[in-house]
């Protein structure tokens, strides 16, 4: 995982997990998501996409919009937000469901999308706030499990 700052903010840019494997293939990446809506954007871009120089990076921020979450064809996730915390969140979130759809589809059976209208309706409340407490608190579980587990992180 790659930090970032970005005006104020940060930018996550994750090129290992579910999401990857999701992002190559066709179809609906996030079938069984429902947090995202438009706080998702998809760049489907083929060749050469090495982000050396400012050119690139335009290319991804205008990419991005106004959304916090981007899947990269054949690269990964980025995530942005005003904390680590809230980045980290928006990113476990969509890794999760990735991971879930993953297995689903692995059992070779039609998956049982998120409704729209209740994907719709739970990324507009993500998206209104309220969940900077909810962000910090599962960072600091998260942080503690790593402790416990994998010290070694905090090099």
């Amino acid at each position: 995982t790659a930090v970032d700052e970005v005006d104020g903010g940060l930018a996550l840019d994750e090129t290992e997990g579910d999401h990857l494997a999701l992002d190559q293939t066709e179809g609906d990446h996030l079938a069984l998501d429902q947090t995202e809506g438009d706080r998702l954007a998809l760049d489907q871009t083929e060749g050469d996409r090495l982000a050396l120089d400012q050119t690139e990076g335009d290319r991804i921020a205008a990419t991005l919009g106004d959304a916090d979450i981007l899947f990269m064809k054949h690269h990964g996730v980025m995530v942005v937000g005003p904390s680590v915390a809230k980045a980290w969140d928006d990113l476990y979130y969509p890794e999760r469901a990735a991971e879930v759809q993953r297995l689903a589809e692995a059992a070779g059976r039609p998956l049982l999308p998120i409704p729209t209208e209740i994907a719709e309706r739970t990324a507009a409340r993500m998206r209104r706030g309220g969940t900077r407490l909810s962000a910090d608190l599962h960072l600091a579980s998260i942080k503690r499990r790593w402790d416990a587990k994998k010290p070694e992180y905090r090099q």
